[in-house]
Parts: C-alpha cells; sequence; structure tokens
C-alpha cells in the first residue's frame, strides 16, 4: 500500500465526517425553518457523505487493482474536496 493511498483513505474518512456534520447541522435548520433551500443542502450532504463511504471503501478493497499512476490524482481529488466540505461548514457556522 502506498502512502499516497493511505493519504487518500484518511482524507476521504475526513471528508465523510465532515460531510456528517454538515448533515446534523443542516437537518437542525431544516427542522427550524423547513425552508426547501435548506432541504436541497440536506440532501446535498447526504449524496456527499454516501459518496465518500463509497470512496473509502472502493479505495480499501480494490487498491491492489488502482495503479500508482493515479495515487496523485485522488489524493489531489479528496483535498480539494475537505477544502470545499470545509468551505462549506464554515459558512454554515457563520
Amino acid at each position: 500500500m502506498s502512502e499516497m493511498m493511505t493519504a487518500s483513505i484518511l482524507v476521504g474518512s475526513l471528508n465523510a465526517v465532515l460531510a456528517t456534520v454538515l448533515l446534523v447541522v443542516y437537518s437542525g435548520v431544516y427542522g427550524r425553518t423547513k425552508a426547501p433551500f435548506t432541504l436541497a443542502l440536506l440532501l446535498f450532504a447526504a449524496a456527499f457523505l454516501a459518496q465518500n463511504v463509497l470512496i473509502v471503501y472502493s479505495f480499501v478493497t480494490m487498491m491492489s487493482i488502482v495503479p500508482g499512476a493515479l495515487d496523485p490524482y485522488l489524493l489531489g481529488i479528496g483535498i480539494f474536496e475537505a477544502l470545499g466540505l470545509g468551505a462549506m461548514l464554515w459558512s454554515a457556522f457563520r
């Protein structure tokens, strides 16, 4: 297992945690407001959570068949997603 693939798994797990926190925050806001926009954000966070759970599962189970040349790209995608989820979480708490 390469260090970059391990880092990709860790970043994917971090993204799943960030998406879970977003899901909790948005569900609380939706419970208070019942706004359609907040419902859309809630579904968006749920989609990110499902995607990241699938990513972590697929990286763990199929890392032996993923070419090593893809490792930096997969890590980069995960880092940029973490930045985006972090920005969404930061704006949700403001």
